[in-house]
């Protein structure tokens, strides 16, 4: 067989560097060869997140030097080799850093494909909220749609706001990235300076963070006031699902439901169509709203057959309602737990 034949092979760079081979590689190996191919990453979604976190990282060292002394900078010239580095050393191997990139890349896939087919470039229900007649309303849409256009580059690519990181996941990010920096600050100040110096200039930037400016917490405030003023409505809603703002219904689930919104979206992109029809349904979600959302955006959200998840929502007893409610509510980590134990109900 040519290669020409051969997509994987034809698609290969010929010029590429010759790789290890033999045992040294078998541990990474037998470790990738046998992961699940439905829930390995597309090379999409691992191009999307690695410029992310390449982005995210190039800014917090570049934060970090501007408040250095002078001549301390230089160092900060290399954000591949930075973040190389601290990838070999187990430092972005983050469970919150990795859900965060994760979840925009989700967001991303799902926008982009609910445009596409829409016929639309922007997301113009949002956008619509700037006019609405409750003036706060209108000032939290207009400051969720700024906060969005800082979090894209001039050519669209889609960025994550230091923001976007709960504060613990900042703080451990941010002093990875200034023991990344110390060797070459050292250089030229000596190992005490150093240390002195990256630690003060890490604590400034940290004082800086502020998760209420993240894109979820924003979301969440323009959620509330719509829900406060009645301004979620049916219309509303299917005019976001039609534009893939997974986001926004994420915060409406999770403000009917009792629960976050993050909990919410983890539940609409789960794939099941049980668990979904239930996050339905505990946040009291209609029957023609419901049917709407699949029929907008089921297929991206996992769900092949939109007539059996309907049928799964009419099915569902009172009962089965409060168990899937109490389920949802629960801790994340305790939920975690019983599903490693086997005893996960989701």
């Amino acid at each position: 067989m040519m290669p020409e034949e051969w997509p994987i092979a034809a698609s290969a760079d010929r010029n590429a560097p010759a790789r290890a081979a033999g045992r040294s590689r078998l541990s990474t190996v037998r470790a990738d060869f046998f992961l699940d191919p439905a829930e390995r990453l597309t090379e999409q979604e691992r191009a999307l997140m690695t410029a992310m976190l390449h982005c995210l990282v190039g800014d917090i060292a570049g934060e970090i030097g501007a408040a250095l002394p002078a001549g301390r900078a230089g160092a900060n010239d290399d954000d591949a080799a930075m973040v190389g580095a601290l990838t070999q050393a187990g430092l972005l191997d983050d469970s919150e850093l990795m859900a965060l990139l994760l979840r925009r890349a989700d967001e991303e896939r799902i926008g982009t494909a609910a445009r596409a087919r829409s016929g639309r470039r922007e997301a113009r229900a949002i956008q619509g909220l700037v006019s609405h007649h409750n003036g706060a309303v209108s000032a939290a849409a207009m400051g969720l749609i700024l906060a969005r256009g800082r979090r894209r580059d001039r050519f669209g690519q889609c960025l994550l706001g230091f923001d976007d990181l709960s504060h613990e996941a900042a703080a451990r990010l941010v002093l990875a990235v200034a023991a990344a920096l110390r060797r070459d600050v050292a250089a030229t100040a000596g190992t005490a300076a150093a240390d002195n110096e990256l630690s003060a200039a890490a604590d400034r930037l940290l004082e800086r963070h502020e998760p209420a400016r993240s894109i979820e917490a924003l979301t969440g405030a323009l959620v509330a006031l719509l829900d406060d003023s009645g301004g979620l409505t049916d219309e509303l809603l299917l005019a976001c699902a039609q534009e893939g703002e997974v986001g926004f219904l994420a915060e409406v689930l999770g403000r009917r439901a009792g629960i976050s919104g993050t909990v919410a979206l983890d539940e609409l992109l789960s794939g099941k169509a049980q668990q979904m029809m239930a996050l339905l349904r505990v946040a009291g979600f209609s029957r023609e709203l419901s049917a709407g959302l699949l029929a907008s955006v089921g297929d991206l959200l996992g769900i092949d057959d939109p007539g059996a998840a309907i049928g799964l929502f009419d099915g569902m007893s009172g009962d089965e309602v409060k168990a899937a409610a109490s389920w949802i509510a629960a801790p994340p980590a305790y939920r975690a737990a019983l599903e490693a134990l086997g005893n996960g109900n989701g």
